[in-house]
């Protein structure tokens, strides 16, 4: 598995809201700006065909329209966005609200298809999607994929809750919320991060969707099993 690390910040500093690219052609979230980051690092859009949601933030889901209108233009007509239920009504009002005239005619001109199921494949990976706990926004999910006996965990926005121990338990890399010095009923922090990471000595923690402030505090930390990385990384697992 190769990942691209696409956005590791918060919506409030100058790194990219948090996504990452797999493959080449799966993306976890697909937030403000992600399309136009795709381009400034010369990938295009089109080139995704699996798209997994976490949950319905805008700072996850808001570049879906954009990522719609141009797959509506390529020869590569098929597309897979795994999320919740209720995911397929939020993106099809979100496209209407941006392009009134053209969303709908763009969704009809390729195969797009929604997976809403807890377990699925993608190419050779099976895919399995865990509810994780991000306050009062419900569902809201984390993903881990597995081959050949290597599992890679997403945790997507959460605190730290049993799904996310799971989660670290299992998986050889975990790409992971660290939104803050310390943790709260919505996102984990770099006292959770701490206690993952010894608890969990196994896994290798990928810290995303950071303050500022946290980053500088993680970069100082220097644990030797946490990755702290600047957008556009590339992890070959």
């Amino acid at each position: 598995m190769k990942v691209k690390v696409i956005g590791s910040g918060s919506m409030w500093n100058q790194y990219n809201s948090a996504c990452y690219l797999i493959d080449n052609n799966i993306m976890v979230d697909f937030p403000n700006g992600a399309c136009k980051y795709l381009y400034r690092e010369d990938i295009n859009s089109n080139i995704i065909n699996h798209i997994l949601i976490t949950h319905f933030h805008g700072d996850h889901y808001f570049d879906l329209p954009f990522y719609i209108l141009n797959k509506a233009r390529s020869i590569n007509k098929d597309v897979v966005i795994y999320c919740s239920k209720d995911g397929k009504k939020k993106i099809n009002k979100l496209g209407l609200l941006a392009f009134p005239n053209s969303f709908k005619d763009a969704c009809n001109s390729f195969n797009l298809r929604y997976n809403f199921n807890d377990e699925f494949k993608i190419e050779d990976y099976v895919v399995y999607k865990i509810l994780v706990d991000h306050g009062r926004m419900k569902p809201a999910y984390g993903y881990v994929f597995e081959k050949n006996n290597k599992f890679v965990g997403f945790t997507g926005d959460t605190c730290l809750c049993d799904s996310v121990e799971e989660m670290a338990q299992q998986c050889n890399y975990l790409f992971c919320d660290c939104m803050f010095e310390f943790g709260t009923n919505k996102h984990q922090g770099i006292n959770d991060i701490k206690y993952l990471a010894n608890k969990y000595a196994n896994c290798i923690f990928v810290v995303s969707h950071m303050e500022n402030k946290t980053r500088e505090l993680l970069n100082n930390l220097n644990l030797k099993n946490v990755i702290v990385p600047e957008d556009g990384i590339i992890i070959e697992i």
